[in-house]
């Protein structure tokens, strides 16, 4: 809200509406003859890119560097430093073409280099473009993957052929015999105004699609609405400048297309000196997926765009050579926009791959234990549950004897590679589908289903008997013996809680037992 007052109360900003304002006022109520208005002209886009030069090179100045060790955002700061600087020399070079081309107008302000421009302002403006565009070219795009870099590809792809349609569109074919000098001429009209406007066009949309901006998000929506006023006044042919009716309304439309860069910059320099960021820190771009919309419109826009286009030009002027040029346009944005979501359609695949490995990997993590392997406490809870909801079920409650005296004999690390023994043994004593866990410390758990009677003490037999002897772990000689207890459980007569804790007691009956032999 600040920010916004600030900008508000701005008396240059003030001052650069007011204008923009009355010279439209004034061109477009035509109070003063041709001649004035021509001079008035150029005499307003000359102060107006005057001041974007200034601020430009002001903003530049303004970026410090970032107390950061990150390769990315200092290339990111330095780039944003570069770009504003050629955007000022691109303003000084512009306003050297108002100069000069006032010398023009003095001469004779109704001539058609005076209007028109001349050819030494001209060049000034290819000049200036051509700054801005490496300014915008040169600015580096977020952190990328593969896939993000190739549906970025695409669409930018997209919109610049959809701009291509649009530039094709309103190219207008010289007159004449179709020798060598027409298509030198068709070759210039078509690469001077719609080609390099093109390559304006598709900096500015590699930028705001590519997710990192170095225009704050006010001045990013001024500079997007002037570029919009520039691409609409360059698609306007050349005599209609001479024209009476129509000179004042473009002349007004200059100026308010130039006025409104001039307030963009003016805009990232008061927001930037703002900011509690670096000024050349990087924002979203405006076009940019973010994460409360995952996706760009820009694209999708950009084939609407031309779709209507051909519906338009084919009912207005049916199967052209021209409609058919617009008719492919839209053709191949179509067929980008359907390859952009094949690509899509195959990350998500991706996405969901992963998603389904991670949660497998956390489910496992969840569910065993990281040292030995085996299930963990809350797996064996759970396969009890479910066990005793169909069947029979026998427990085996496995507790080591004297395993305390041994890690502090040999410490932790021997008594880590016990477990990972023990667990190991009693793996090789159940069937396949038979649960080992570890229920925590050197307490272990066996879960057997439909286990026949006759079986159950063999098998608390095969379990005590492979963990009793000496195991070597390392240089230390280390004795193993263990307490078996069992319950068996069945439906309806147990829960998981009271079948465990009947298992329990039966391991401390047999340890006690075994105290007594020994006693």
């Amino acid at each position: 809200m600040a920010q916004q007052r600030a900008l508000r109360r701005d008396p240059l900003l003030i001052a650069l509406v007011v204008l923009i304002l009355v010279s439209f006022s004034g061109f477009v109520l035509r109070r003063a003859p041709a001649g004035a208005q021509v001079a008035v002209f150029w005499l307003l886009m000359a102060g107006v890119q005057g001041f974007f030069a200034v601020t430009s090179w002001r903003v530049a100045n303004g970026i410090r560097r970032v107390a950061t060790q990150r390769r990315a955002e200092v290339d990111r700061v330095r780039a944003g430093r570069r770009m504003w600087r050629l955007f000022s020399a691109a303003g000084g070079v512009l306003v050297l073409g108002n100069v000069i081309q006032l010398g023009v107008v003095t001469r004779d302000a109704t001539s058609f280099d005076a209007v028109a421009g001349s050819t030494a302002q001209v060049v000034s403006i290819l000049a200036g473009i051509a700054l801005m565009i490496a300014g915008l070219l040169g600015y580096p795009l977020g952190g990328t993957g593969r896939s993000e870099r190739l549906r970025l590809r695409i669409d930018v792809a997209t919109v610049m052929a959809a701009a291509a349609t649009f530039g094709l569109w309103v190219l207008r074919i010289p007159a004449g015999p179709h020798d060598l000098t027409w298509a030198l001429t068709l070759a210039a009209s078509a690469l001077v105004q719609p080609g390099l406007f093109l390559v304006a066009i598709f900096a500015v949309v590699r930028m705001m699609l590519g997710g990192r901006s170095p225009f704050t998000p006010a001045a990013g929506a001024v500079y997007g609405v002037a570029a919009v006023l520039q691409t609409v006044l360059q698609a306007v042919p050349i005599p209609m400048y001479l024209d009476p009716g129509a000179m004042p309304w473009l002349f007004a439309g200059n100026v308010a297309g130039s006025g409104l860069i001039a307030i963009g910059a003016r805009v990232q320099e008061l927001q930037a000196r703002a900011a509690t960021i670096a000024p050349g820190a990087a924002t979203t771009g405006p076009g940019a997926a973010t994460a409360d919309r995952p996706y760009s419109p820009m694209p999708y826009g950009a084939m609407a765009a031309v779709w209507c286009l051909t519906f338009t030009v084919l009912v207005m002027d049916g199967l052209t050579w021209r409609s058919w040029l617009v008719v492919g346009g839209a053709a191949v944005t179509t067929a980008l926009v359907t390859a952009r979501q094949i690509a899509a359609f195959r990350h998500i695949g991706e996405l969901l791959r992963e998603r389904d490995e991670l949660t497998a990997r956390l489910t496992d993590l969840a569910y065993h234990d990281s040292l030995t392997g085996l299930g963990n406490r809350g797996l064996f809870m759970r396969r009890l549950h479910e066990a005793l909801a169909v069947g029979a079920v026998t427990v085996y409650l496995i507790d080591l004897d004297d395993f305390k005296p041994i890690n502090d004999a040999y410490g932790h690390a021997t008594g880590d590679q016990l477990l990972i023994q023990v667990a190991e043994r009693l793996r090789a004593c159940v069937r396949t589908g038979d649960l080992v866990a570890r229920l925590g410390g050197d307490e272990f758990a066996v879960l057997v289903e439909d286990l026949p009677p006759e079986r159950r003490t063999a098998v608390a037999d095969d379990l005590t008997l492979a963990l009793h002897g000496t195991l070597r772990i390392g240089p230390a000689e280390v004795a193993l013996s263990a307490s078996v207890g069992m319950a068996t459980g069945r439906h309806g007569e147990h829960d998981p809680d009271s079948l465990l804790h009947e298992a329990d007691m039966a391991m401390y009956a047999t340890k006690d037992a075994r105290r007594e032999l020994l006693a």
